[in-house]
């Protein structure tokens, strides 16, 4: 009985793993969005930590179950033993994530909002960051566009304050591009095509480009026959 309900458990917290896994992947996945998913489960851990105290798994579905069909319900010491691993949980996801600078996070998230204060900022960002503020072309664009689409937008209009952006939203939050990356070559480049220069090939199957196509046949002239 102990045997089978450890394992639910484990079947339990591997698919919320899993979960936040899918939430981390993506190709408009930026160190914002992967920042607010992982504090969020982070929460959820301390969430779950206080209802096992309180003897309640229904977050855990088939751990649920299975105490639910059981005469004695929750084995002994099996609550400490989730509840310690939760805790591990929490403590190695914060190590390994650390924090970064809030006031940056909050300049890209939205740099309409009445909190920021603009002596947080450098002094030569200052100036432009006021004159972003008050662009109210610009936030009517940051309604209608994603963060990354905005900041793009406004490179040169505000160029040093998109380059506090780019710091945030360019580099990559996960592995996610490279292993689609490889996995695509490995499609394209089989065993039967080991010398074929997959450079252009690679670029048309990962670009978020759509071809033309009946534009490009318009181009072209027909060649009569003879």
């Amino acid at each position: 009985e102990t045997w089978i309900q450890r394992v639910c458990y484990l079947s339990d917290i591997l698919d919320q793993l899993n979960k936040l896994n899918l939430k981390l992947q993506g190709k408009e996945t930026h160190i914002i969005h992967f920042r607010d998913n992982i504090q969020v489960f982070v929460l959820k851990l301390q969430n779950w930590r206080r209802k096992i105290n309180l003897g309640n798994f229904a977050m855990f579905e088939h751990l649920c179950t299975k105490t639910e069909e059981s005469e004695t319900g929750i084995v002994d010491n099996l609550r400490e033993e989730i509840n310690n691993h939760l805790k591990a949980l929490e403590s190695e996801i914060q190590r390994y994530f650390p924090e970064f600078s809030e006031q940056e996070a909050a300049l890209v998230r939205n740099p309409f909002h009445v909190s920021l204060d603009v002596t947080d900022f450098p002094d030569e960002v200052q100036d432009e960051f006021l004159e972003l503020r008050n662009d109210s072309s610009a936030s009517g664009m940051f309604q209608e566009k994603s963060l990354s689409q905005f900041w793009c937008a406004m490179r040169h209009s505000y160029p040093k304050v998109s380059m506090l952006s780019f710091r945030i939203l360019v580099p990559f939050a996960s592995t996610y591009l490279c292993e689609s990356g490889f996995s695509t070559l490995l499609q394209i480049k089989t065993k039967a095509r080991n010398k074929l220069d997959v450079q252009d090939d690679m670029r048309l199957a990962l670009t978020k480009t759509q071809p033309r196509i009946i534009t490009l046949v318009e181009q072209m002239q027909a060649q009569s026959s003879h």
